[in-house]
């Protein structure tokens, strides 16, 4: 099977869908319409894209497109203009496409309309051979797009540091913790306080993670609550495998939303066993059943400071209850061969799930 994916340059999401067609043993061409785009970002995911086996990365001005693409990806997030001006030569040569649009829920109905009428515009003719559509942060329930084919999230995947580093793919894979063992950490938030819309989340909360274990918000004895935030412009992330660490050592992990509403660190907390802190609304962007209560906690709208004494002062038996449930989703949802499958499937590669 022929595969080539338009994107305007390597990044995080081309780095997922390459990564998760290759695991299925497809060759896959990623074709960029601006590599190297973006010069304030490092280059470091751009290299990984082209370091996937299976995986050839070409620019859309040098590329000898085939007589035939057997399924074309059009990733139009998160450029969609420049994206969409490289897309005829190959949209005609595709027999069926797979639109990943940028018109998703991390905008308003109105801005995601808007996005999609453009989208929709600049494809033309290739509209009829779009046969799968899939969003990154998920779709509203009707939207410009919805009469065309079948709607799905792209799903979702640990960070590509995880994937692409063979030691530390083992270290985070591993299915070495006990959902029994009490862990000393309650919970823990570790990352940048960037965009502005996570500052605001972490405005919220951040005073209950004092070094006097919140303020006595209930904290059982012999816990700590582990705070750990910077920013893009000045970065002090941990090392991945103390990243990990910490994971591993945590009841519960918060996953406030970013850039974007999907984060790595969902992923990434329950491949550990530490129960995963998400907003109420983003429950279905991952692409397997997430219910408050069993496998995760649910934030309602503006509720996380509540959440976070929910969680303190939440029994032992009860925390035992919830990693056990993610124990049990391992092969089924979390391990990276079903991750890899899910999204080979919703972007239309693969049958079945």
């Amino acid at each position: 099977m022929r595969i080539w994916h338009l994107v305007l340059r390597p990044e995080s999401l081309a780095y997922a869908i390459a990564k998760a067609l290759s695991h299925g043993g497809h060759d896959v061409t990623v074709c960029a319409v601006k590599p190297g785009f973006n010069k304030k970002v490092p280059d470091e995911i751009e290299r990984r894209v082209g370091e996937i086996p299976r995986v050839s990365v070409v620019s859309r001005v040098q590329a000898e497109v085939p007589p035939v693409i057997d399924r074309l990806i059009v990733q139009v997030f998160p450029r969609p203009t420049d994206t969409l001006e490289a897309v005829g030569p190959l949209a005609k040569r595709a027999r069926s496409i797979t639109l990943v649009s940028a018109g998703d829920r991390s905008r308003s109905l109105r801005d995601a309309l808007k996005v999609q009428w453009l989208e929709a515009k600049r494809l033309g003719l290739a509209l009829r051979k779009i046969d799968r559509i899939v969003y990154k942060d998920g779709c509203y329930p009707r939207d410009l797009l919805g009469w065309m084919a079948p709607r799905s999230v792209v799903g979702f995947d640990a960070h590509s540091q995880y994937l692409h580093d063979p030691d530390l793919y083992r270290v985070i894979h591993a299915r070495d913790w006990d959902p029994e063992s009490p862990r000393p950490i309650r919970a823990n938030f570790i990352g940048s306080q960037d965009p502005k819309v996570r500052t605001l989340i972490l405005d919220s909360m951040r005073n209950l993670f004092t070094p006097h274990m919140g303020g006595g918000i209930g904290v059982p004895h012999g816990k700590s609550m582990l705070w750990r935030e910077y920013s893009d412009a000045v970065p002090d992330a941990l090392a991945p495998r103390d990243f990990v660490r910490i994971l591993s050592s945590s009841d519960f992990t918060l996953c406030p939303r970013g850039y974007s509403l999907v984060t790595h660190r969902l992923i990434e907390a329950m491949l550990r066993g530490s129960i995963p802190v998400l907003a109420k609304g983003e429950l279905d962007l991952y692409g397997f059943a997430l219910e408050d209560g069993k496998n995760c906690i649910a934030v309602p709208s503006e509720g996380w400071t509540v959440a976070v004494k929910r969680l303190a002062c939440m029994g032992e038996g009860e925390v035992v209850r919830m990693r056990r449930n993610i124990y049990d989703m391992f092969d089924r949802y979390l391990n990276y061969d079903a991750l890899a499958k899910r999204i080979r499937s919703n972007l239309g590669v693969d049958n079945s799930n």
